[in-house]
């Protein structure tokens, strides 16, 4: 998991020094939040959670930015029945693009992407691990504190369903809102 962790935030990081060059205002952002799922299956056995991710946003014309980013959410729960511990792991990684309005010190935003799911759940019943494509829709507002570091307060809502190949096939439906803060450095 930490390889994995590590690999993105090193691409994320090559991808800001490949893209400056396009011009100021490449902006690298570390976020956390909560989630709440929307499926009530879902939410019944894990509640809602802690996310964590970050962002990279790089300008491309006037307000528009290619943005791209991952999130982990990570979380324990009790099966309804048997009321046996069981563990999730939801990453999706997105791109898209991203809508900046104003130019003042309080900028809000608007951004829509494609998203590929990681899904992972683990209890007694067995293991599955599956993944797939959905999307993911986020407004925020950003906040200059002081030179290139600003705020981001925002608000997302992320939409995939995930089936098994099997001949009984299970159905997962990860999407849900998500709502938290950033750290935005600007280079």
């Amino acid at each position: 998991m930490k390889r994995r962790w590590t690999i993105l935030v090193f691409a994320l990081m090559l991808a800001g020094m490949t893209t400056a060059s396009w011009g100021a205002g490449v902006s690298l952002t570390f976020k956390g939040g909560l989630f709440w799922p929307s499926d009530s299956v879902f939410r019944e056995v894990y509640k809602s959670g802690t996310v964590l991710g970050g962002e990279l946003a790089v300008p491309i014309a006037g307000g528009l930015h290619l943005w791209a980013g991952a999130e982990y959410f990570g979380k324990s729960g009790r099966l309804s029945v048997s009321q046996e511990v069981t563990k999730v792991r939801i990453i999706p990684v997105y791109l898209g693009l991203r809508f900046h309005f104003g130019k003042s010190a309080v900028r809000p935003y608007l951004g829509a992407a494609a998203a590929y799911f990681l899904f992972k759940e683990e209890n007694p019943l067995g293991s599955v691990s599956e993944s797939g494509f959905g999307f993911l829709g986020q407004a925020g507002l950003l906040v200059k504190v002081a030179g290139p570091v600003s705020f981001d307060l925002y608000g997302n809502y992320r939409a995939c369903t995930l089936r098994t190949d099997e001949p009984d096939p299970l159905e997962a439906k990860i999407g849900g809102f998500s709502g938290g803060a950033g750290l935005v450095f600007r280079f």
